[in-house]
């Protein structure tokens, strides 16, 4: 991936390469990415044949299975089902904050922070799991139970690490979201003889094994649970995804799945999200590095969550999802996402002849994406070359304004949230501002990640609760890089917590 986005850093916008096997054409213009990719979209000028590089399943690149995919989760995704999945969601995130108090209290002698990378890996298998199949694995009340067991390392920098003992289907799903993401960076034609190489193995049959079982066994009881209740001629509100699709067999104009495909469209709908980061890791080092912004943030939760009295709640569906109430949360999310570029971009393949930037690109070239450069470099800082390609845009791009949106005035490489936040000259009124400037950070057009809600929502609300219960001071230097790594998303390779009570001396410094 890094080789890619040095390769169009110098090229510019696009860089094509050729050889016998395969042509590439590496997309790498913010203001062009969105109109051509949604047009070409809708046209189906270009098609998902190739593994994704950010939140989508890789198999799903059949146009009917794709579509039928999107029909059954859709509703999973919608304001009716998040209300309903936001106690659990909020509830665990309490969970996540007494699991760094376990920390706290059990760090060794000489540490200072700890890790918790994998903290927020344990949460959100919890929650996507909860989303599937109704129930969570408690992974994080697992990793709570196992603090007492745990002897934690602390490096030479004050770090301290924990190595918990994992639940088996956490094991599973992490490992079958690695062999998946181990093969984006591999040509297509090697992607499928790795692919087939996996199946045969011990370890990948084992792990299938247990994820497949969990998924089964939820079918099995959920569709117990539905034959009891139209016996007796009651209603389950479906809260889960296997829940939905159960509930509609049987039914007329209803969508009916196989065995095997309602299975295979459970676990596509796990591993689509999987036990990654989501940003929340990236979020707390970003939040680490700016007490003001954290004491921002503070502020405005305060006067929206402990409005009524009762501080130390679980947050709400209606207080999460209301920019209106939260715009600095909005924006604190929104920057997050566009900094730790959690998608690097994508891979298509052009069905039909595509123009780009006055480049014609013929049917049958794969085509990457790159959306988080693209981004990243749509700055004024770039404007001179960014309008070296205007005579080859459309009138409409020419102004700068895709989508309403304008190149980033702030520098893209610093953490500013106040870039996504507009301020009513006559009132001093502040709002968010969603397309201040350009960040795609869950794809375009109708082949956007269709997690988007749900993701959005859990990192919302994991940052509204840690950051009410905890005021995160300074790691050392050595431990606070921002280094990445990739899989089907990027996710930080190191992320230390320092968290301290807000009434501490270095919550109240100025």
């Amino acid at each position: 991936m890094a080789q890619w986005w040095n390769l169009v850093r110098s090229f510019g916008g696009h860089f094509k390469g050729d050889n016998p096997s395969s042509r590439i054409v590496l997309l790498a213009d913010a203001q062009e990415l969105d109109q051509v990719l949604t047009k070409a979209t809708n046209s189906r000028a270009m098609d998902q044949r190739l593994s994704q590089l950010d939140s989508e399943p890789f198999f799903l690149n059949e146009d009917e299975k794709w579509k039928k995919h999107r029909r059954v989760s859709a509703p999973l995704m919608g304001s009716k089902h998040l209300r309903q999945m936001t106690p659990a969601i909020a509830e665990n995130a309490q969970i996540l904050v007494n699991l760094w108090k376990a920390k706290m209290k059990a760090k060794a002698n000489g540490a200072t922070c700890f890790s918790c990378e994998d903290d927020f890996k344990y949460a959100t298998l919890d929650a996507i799991l909860s989303a599937t199949t109704g129930k969570s694995a408690a992974a994080v009340e697992n990793a709570i139970s196992e603090i007492a067991r745990s002897d934690p390392v602390v490096d030479e920098h004050g770090g301290a690490t924990f190595h918990l003992r994992s639940l088996p289907i956490c094991d599973a799903v992490t490992y079958l979201f690695r062999s998946i993401g181990d093969t984006v960076s591999l040509p297509p034609t090697l992607t499928y003889i790795y692919q087939q190489y996996l199946r045969w193995t011990p370890t990948f049959n084992k792990h299938y094994r247990i994820a497949a079982d969990t998924v089964n066994q939820s079918i099995a009881e959920h569709r117990q649970r539905t034959r009891e209740a139209r016996a007796l001629g009651e209603k389950i509100e479906a809260n889960s995804l296997i829940e939905m699709i159960v509930q509609n067999e049987g039914q007329p104009d209803k969508e009916s799945f196989s065995e095997a495909e309602l299975r295979d469209e459970a676990l596509g709908f796990v591993f689509g999200v999987g036990p990654r980061d989501g940003g929340g890791g990236s979020a707390m080092g970003f939040l680490t590095e700016t007490p003001e912004i954290q004491r921002a943030l503070r502020q405005e939760l305060l006067g929206v969550v402990a409005s009524d009295g009762s501080e130390g709640r679980p947050v709400t569906f209606d207080e999460m999802m209301s920019p209106e109430k939260t715009p600095y949360l909005e924006a604190v999310v929104a920057e997050t996402l566009r900094l730790s570029i959690v998608a690097g971009g994508s891979t298509r393949q052009a069905t039909q002849q595509i123009d780009f930037l006055g480049h014609t690109i013929p049917a049958g070239t794969n085509i990457v994406y790159l959306s988080g450069l693209a981004c990243f470099n749509a700055s004024v800082e770039n404007e001179e070359r960014l309008r070296s390609f205007d005579s080859k845009r459309t009138e409409m791009l020419q102004k700068n304004e895709a989508g309403g949106r304008e190149l980033w005035k702030m520098p893209t490489n610093k953490f500013e949230p106040e870039r996504w936040i507009k301020v009513d000259s006559a009132t001093g009124k502040k709002t968010f501002d969603p397309k201040a400037g350009f960040s795609f950070p869950f794809g375009f057009g109708l082949r956007a990640c269709p997690g988007k809600q749900l993701a959005m929502l859990e990192l919302k609300i994991y940052i509204a609760t840690l950051n009410l219960a905890f005021f995160l001071d300074r790691t050392p230097q050595e431990l606070s890089s921002h280094r990445a790594g990739m899989k089907l998303s990027r996710f930080p390779l190191q992320a230390y917590v320092s968290p301290k009570p807000w009434s501490s001396a270095s919550a109240m410094s100025s």
